[in-house]
């Protein structure tokens, strides 16, 4: 089977750490030259591809991470089960060398919530991250959605837009396909988690709009209104709304906070110029 380089260079850095692990592990000098040589006879026999059996699958006593290697050459060889059975063995769960080898088996083998709790707990945003995106790239929306939520349990200052934004992808898709019943509610949740966010306000508004419920729609609009924004979209939409409302001084105040942010964006000066006009 043929390995490539970012595995091999995986492999390398993870055998290089056990080895100076090793040293420092209770078990005295002789348990740590046993454990070095065992770890440096099944690296080259990885990179010969001429692992035995008993490499594989036996491994000294003392060795804390034997089953670590064992279960990367396994999934390795796409044999995720096999790498499971290894892992799933040890009971030093407060590894983080554990840790992290047996969240990313986790989640090669589906078991998403687990492996993401585990990157949480051990602060890996970023790992968190690069799984949501995959999550994403194969639409599956809520476990993306469950995924930005721990990367935003860690780093609220990074991921706070991120999960807006997929939770209102979400609800959007709903809204679009008609399906108002479970829309609606999570723009309400969303609002309650974030007040402060004008764009979960203007999707909801637009939803209310879509419904014929044109009293909730403006009440909506007219709220986030009082919350200071430079988003362009919004006071665009908030403007269409109180214009087909006939609320025209609303809609004229909207148009031009647009205009506040940018100055010749000509949607806006449109929609001033068509409403300043005499009828």
């Amino acid at each position: 089977m043929r390995i490539t380089k970012k595995s091999w260079f995986v492999i390398a850095l993870l055998a290089t750490l056990l080895i100076i692990l090793a040293f420092i592990l209770p078990g005295g000098v002789r348990a740590a030259a046993d454990n070095n040589l065992w770890s440096i006879s099944f690296i080259k026999g990885h990179i010969a591809e001429r692992l035995t059996s008993q490499q594989l699958s036996a491994s000294p006593d003392t060795h804390a991470h034997a089953s670590i290697l064992q279960a990367r050459q396994a999934m390795a060889n796409g044999d995720n089960q096999q790498a499971l059975r290894m892992l799933e063995n040890l009971t030093s769960t407060n590894d983080p060398v554990f840790l992290e080898t047996y969240a990313e088996l986790l989640f090669l083998v589906q078991r998403y919530p687990e492996a993401l709790e585990i990157w949480k707990d051990l602060g890996r945003y970023n790992k968190i991250e690069h799984a949501a995106r995959s999550l994403n790239n194969n639409n599956h929306v809520d476990m993306e959605i469950f995924a930005w939520r721990k990367a935003f349990d860690i780093r609220p200052d990074i991921y706070k837009r991120i999960l807006i934004y997929a939770e209102l992808s979400k609800a959007n898709n709903l809204r679009d396909s008609g399906n108002f019943s479970e829309a609606l509610p999570q723009y309400l949740s969303l609002i309650d988690e974030f007040p402060y966010d004008v764009e979960a306000y203007s999707d909801l508004s637009w939803a209310y709009w879509l419904q014929g419920q044109s009293d909730l729609a403006v009440t909506t609009i007219a709220k986030a209104m009082e919350i200071p924004s430079t988003n362009i979209q919004f006071y665009m939409r908030a403007g269409e709304i109180f214009e087909q409302s006939g609320q025209i001084e609303k809609a004229l105040d909207a148009y031009q906070n647009v205009l506040r942010i940018d100055p010749k964006r000509e949607s806006a000066l449109q929609a001033i110029e068509r409403l300043k006009k005499p009828n």
